[in-house]
């Protein structure tokens, strides 16, 4: 193994803690049964239980659709402020699952090109490199470098397959995550909006 296969490796490493952190906030910290969710908010909200509709939102979170709509419920906004805070919280969430993605993708094009550039500079080595007493031994620097060229290819379809493959799955999994969001956000909005409207008449 050469200097570059560690930087090769070190890449790898990286994809891979990148996506254990991803797949923990999308599949874990912000996950949540939203459809059954939206619906027993709906339901509290229609009958005018407010404080359990509260205490549901409450035990849902972190999960990102209860967060969306906990400022509707928050004690400690002002009315006026309600609004606002729900955008705000929908735009943090857009943004976290954005976040990584990038990168993921990015990852992928450097790993397939380190991994062919590596198995370049093998190939010059081969035939251009110093080889010092290895030149002794038929066969042996060839096999070396040979060996050496197809290891980089490995790391970098290793590297390019499960940043690219990962980051196909994780982007459709963000955006259900931040549909349902709004969904949530939309059904809960309609309901209070039906009962203010029932309230003044």
């Amino acid at each position: 193994m050469t200097l570059f296969h560690a930087v090769q490796i070190v890449l790898l490493a990286a994809v891979v803690w990148l996506i254990v952190d991803r797949v923990r906030t999308l599949s874990y910290r912000s996950a949540l049964d939203a459809a059954a969710f939206r619906r027993a908010l709906v339901r509290l909200l229609r009958f005018d239980r407010l404080e359990q509709a509260e205490t549901l939102v409450q035990a849902a979170r972190p999960a990102w659709a209860a967060e969306a709509v906990w400022p509707v419920f928050d004690p400690e906004l002002d009315d006026d402020e309600r609004h606002i805070e729900v955008e705000d919280r929908l735009l943090a969430i857009r943004a976290d699952g954005e976040k990584g993605l990038r990168p993921l993708r990015i990852a992928a094009s450097i790993g397939s090109a380190l991994g062919f550039i590596g198995a370049a500079v093998e190939v010059w080595w081969v035939f251009n490199g110093d080889h010092g007493l290895r030149k002794l031994q038929a066969g042996l620097v060839e096999n070396e470098g040979l060996g050496h060229a197809v290891l980089s290819i490995a790391l970098g379809i290793a590297t390019s397959s499960l940043a690219l493959g990962t980051w196909t799955l994780l982007r459709n999994v963000a955006r259900t995550r931040i549909m349902d969001a709004r969904r949530v956000v939309g059904s809960v909005e309609e309901v209070l909006g039906m009962t203010d409207l029932d309230a003044d008449d």
